[in-house]
């Protein structure tokens, strides 16, 4: 299948305190595809931990990713997910909130 990915924060996020962004990949058929992360468009590792492929009961695996942050105004991560069948990449976007938009809003 196609796999189906999600960003989103492990905790709440406020501007300049660090968190981490989880990706959840779900759908994954067979077990075989690299988790990446970017950040406004480079390649970035340090700190990236994965978990293992488990098994559901819809005979499909999912798979995460996690990667710490410090969150910063309109900052863009993404999810860059590469299956190894086929070498078809999907995406996963998160853009780090802008806290001024928001209390304008409130």
């Amino acid at each position: 299948g196609i796999p189906v990915v999600s960003v989103f924060p492990l905790f709440p996020p406020i501007p300049g305190e660090p968190n981490a962004l989880v990706c959840l990949v779900q759908n994954i058929f067979p077990p075989a595809l690299d988790i990446g992360w970017a950040l406004a468009g480079a390649v970035a590792t340090p700190g990236v931990t994965h978990g293992p492929f488990t098994p559901t009961a819809e005979l499909t695996f999912v798979a995460f990713s996690r990667i710490p942050v410090v969150p910063a105004p309109g900052d863009v991560h993404a999810c860059v997910v590469t299956s190894r069948k086929d070498n078809a990449t999907t995406v996963a976007y998160w853009v780090a909130p802008d806290t001024a938009l928001d209390e304008q809003l409130d």
